[in-house]
């Protein structure tokens, strides 16, 4: 499979094995749906401590180089998987922490 039709297998999957489409169709699990986006926006929040850290300081002192480039990687992997199955929550989150990520990463070679 060549990968242009693999959007339509999803949807195909989702309306033979009976999973919810997106936006779910009753109000609550719709509620939970766009619950996420909040999820996604307040996540790599948690980030941002760390951030603070390394460029107030100026120094990594006790942030690891390797888990924090993996952790990159795991986003960037979740990130891709979210393009291909057009996936809007994972889209959001995942493109904020690779920048969050990325911006650590930056401040650990850096310093």
């Amino acid at each position: 499979m060549d990968g242009r039709g693999l959007h339509h297998m999803r949807t195909r999957i989702c309306v033979t094995e009976g999973l919810e489409p997106f936006p779910a169709r009753t109000p609550l699990l719709r509620a939970l749906d766009y619950f996420m986006y909040a999820v996604g926006f307040v996540a790599p929040l948690a980030l941002l401590p760390q951030i603070f850290q390394i460029y107030s300081t100026k120094s990594s002192v006790g942030a690891s180089l390797p888990t924090w480039s993996l952790l990159m990687l795991s986003s960037s992997l979740w990130f891709l998987y979210a393009v291909v199955h057009k996936d809007k929550h994972l889209l959001f989150a995942n493109s904020l922490m690779i920048v969050f990520y990325a911006v650590i990463v930056t401040g650990l070679v850096i310093y």
